[in-house]
C-alpha cells in the first residue's frame, strides 16, 4: 500500500474513532438526561394528583399527556385513567404497600415505551406513566445524525491525509526518480527541487532532505571531477618522462655500438627518469589515499615529529638539517604530518643547491622550512601548492610538482593551513599551520625570517 493510502487511511480511522468517541458521550449524555427530565415532569405529576372515592382525578391544565393508575397490594391495577390498564412494570413490585417508597422504570406499553413511576400507599401503590415516544424519536434522530457526522468527518479527514500525503510524497517520488537515474545513468548533475519551504516555518524536513540530497550529488560529482582531473593530470605528467625512456630505449636499440660516453649517459638518463617515474607513481598514489587516510588522531609535540623528519632526511640527502623547536602540542595523525613535514624538506632540498643546512623551525603548531634556493616569486607563491604546479624557473629541476599538494591535503584535514613566502637573503620559507593542542597564542603572521624559538 502506497503512503499516500496510508496516510489518508491512518487519518479518517482516527477521525472515525474520535467522533465516533465524542458521538457516544453525546448520546449517552443526551438520553441520560431527558430520560431525568421525564423523571422530573413524573414527579410532579405525582405530586398534583387528588383522589376521590369515584377515582382518580387530574388536574386541568399541564398534564394531559400523563397516565396514572392504582394498585391493590397484590400488585394488580384497579383504576387507570387511560382506557385499558397498563402492564405496571417488574419494578413495581418492591414498591407496593411501602409508603412512599417510589422507583423508576421504562416498559413496553401497547402505545409504545412508557416512562413510570412507581410510589408506594398503605394498601397498594399509584403509578404515573409517560409516554417515550418522543423522547425515543429525538435519541433515534441523534443516532442517525452521528452516525452521518462520523462518516462526513473520516472522509473529509481521509481526503486531507491524501492531499498532505501528496504533499509529502511528491519530493519523495522526485528523489527516488533522480536516486534511481543516478543510478542506472551514472549521472551526478541531477537537480532535485529542494521544496518544502514556506515564508512561515522556514524549510521543513522534507525540503531539507531535497536540499541535503542535491548537497550530496553535488559533493558526489566534485569528488569525481577531482579524480578526472588527477587521473589527467597524473597522465599528463606520466607523458614526458615515459616518451624520454622511449626515446633513450629506442636509440640503445637503433645503435647497439654505441660509444662508452654515450652509452653511459643514455643510461644515466634512463635512470633519471625512471626515479622521477617511481617518485611520480608514489606521490599520485599518496595524494589518491589522502582523502581516505583513516589513521587515529593523537595529540603529540610538534617537534618531536620535526626530528624524526630530520633524521631521516640526513641520510638521505646527505646534508645537515637543523631543527629549532618549542614545546607546542598539536592533535593529528602522526605518520600523515611526518610525510608533510618530510615532503617540505624534500622541496627544499631539491631546490637549494648551495649546500648548507636546511632550517626547520616549529614555533605555536607551525612548521617552516627554510632554503637558499631561488625562492619564490609573488606570482608563485599562491600556486605552489597547487596539484602539478611548477613554476617556471622550477620545470628544468626533477619533481612532479605534487609533493606541496600533498602537504596542504594533510593541514587542511586536520583544521590547518599552509604558507609560502620569498626569505630574506634568497631562498623560501614554506610550512603549515596545525591549531595548538595547547592555550598558545595565535599563530604569527608570516615571517621572512626564521623566529627566536629554543634549541630542539
Amino acid at each position: 500500500m502506497s503512503l499516500r493510502w496510508r496516510v489518508a487511511l491512518a487519518l479518517a480511522a482516527l477521525a472515525a474513532a474520535t467522533t465516533l468517541t465524542v458521538g457516544v458521550i453525546g448520546y449517552v449524555t443526551t438520553r441520560n438526561r431527558l430520560v431525568q427530565e421525564v423523571d422530573r415532569s413524573l414527579e410532579l405529576a405525582g405530586k398534583s394528583l387528588e383522589f376521590r372515592p369515584g377515582g382518580i382525578e387530574l388536574p386541568r391544565r399541564g398534564l394531559l399527556d400523563v397516565y396514572v393508575q392504582t394498585l391493590r397490594a397484590d400488585g394488580e391495577p384497579v383504576d387507570s385513567t387511560w382506557d385499558t390498564t397498563f402492564s405496571p412494570g417488574a419494578d413495581s413490585s418492591g414498591v407496593v404497600g411501602q409508603p412512599l417508597e417510589v422507583s423508576f422504570e421504562t416498559v413496553d406499553t401497547e402505545w409504545g415505551n412508557a416512562r413510570i413511576r412507581t410510589e408506594g400507599l398503605p394498601g397498594g401503590a399509584f403509578q404515573v406513566a409517560r409516554s417515550m415516544q418522543e423522547t425515543d424519536a429525538v435519541l433515534v434522530d441523534l443516532r442517525w445524525r452521528s452516525a452521518l457526522l462520523v462518516g462526513v468527518v473520516s472522509l473529509i479527514a481521509a481526503l486531507i491525509g491524501w492531499v498532505l500525503a501528496r504533499s509529502v510524497a511528491a519530493p519523495l517520488s522526485r528523489l527516488t526518480d533522480a536516486a534511481t537515474d543516478v543510478q542506472q545513468s551514472g549521472r551526478l548533475d541531477v537537480e532535485v527541487p529542494a521544496s518544502g519551504r514556506s515564508r512561515l516555518f522556514g524549510r521543513d524536513e522534507v525540503g531539507r532532505l531535497g536540499a541535503a540530497f542535491n548537497g550530496m550529488l553535488g559533493a558526489l560529482a566534485s569528488s569525481r571531477a577531482e579524480q578526472q582531473r588527477l587521473v589527467e593530470d597524473a597522465g599528463h605528467e606520466l607523458r614526458t618522462p615515459l616518451t624520454s625512456v622511449r626515446t633513450n630505449v629506442a636509440v640503445l636499440r637503433r645503435h647497439p655500438d654505441l660509444d662508452d660516453g654515450t652509452r653511459a649517459k643514455v643510461l644515466d638518463d634512463l635512470h633519471a627518469e625512471t626515479e622521477e617515474l617511481v617518485e611520480l607513481v608514489e606521490e599520485v598514489v599518496a595524494l589518491a589515499r589522502g582523502a581516505a587516510d583513516d589513521a587515529a588522531e593523537t595529540t603529540f609535540r610538534l617537534g618531536d615529529a620535526a626530528v624524526a623528519v630530520a633524521e631521516r632526511a640526513r641520510r638521505r640527502h646527505d646534508r645537515a638539517v637543523e631543527v629549532l623547536a618549542d614545546d607546542s602540542f598539536v592533535t593529528a595523525s602522526v605518520g600523515a604530518l611526518e610525510r608533510a613535514i618530510s615532503n617540505l624538506v624534500d622541496n627544499a632540498a631539491k631546490f637549494d643547491d648551495a649546500g648548507g643546512p636546511i632550517e626547520i623551525v616549529v614555533e605555536a603548531g607551525r612548521v617552516t622550512v627554510f632554503d637558499r634556493g631561488p625562492g619564490i616569486g609573488p606570482d608563485d607563491a599562491p600556486r605552489v601548492f597547487d596539484r602539478f604546479y611548477r613554476a617556471a624557473g622550477a620545470r628544468s629541476r626533477p619533481g612532479s610538482g605534487l609533493g606541496l599538494s600533498i602537504v596542504r591535503e594533510i593541514a587542511e584535514r586536520s583544521g590547518g593551513a599552509v604558507f609560502a613566502a620569498q626569505r630574506d637573503g634568497g631562498g623560501a620559507s614554506v610550512g603549515l599551520w596545525l591549531p595548538p593542542a595547547r592555550d598558545l597564542p595565535p599563530p604569527p603572521t608570516p615571517s621572512d625570517g626564521a623566529p627566536a624559538v629554543s634549541d630542539a
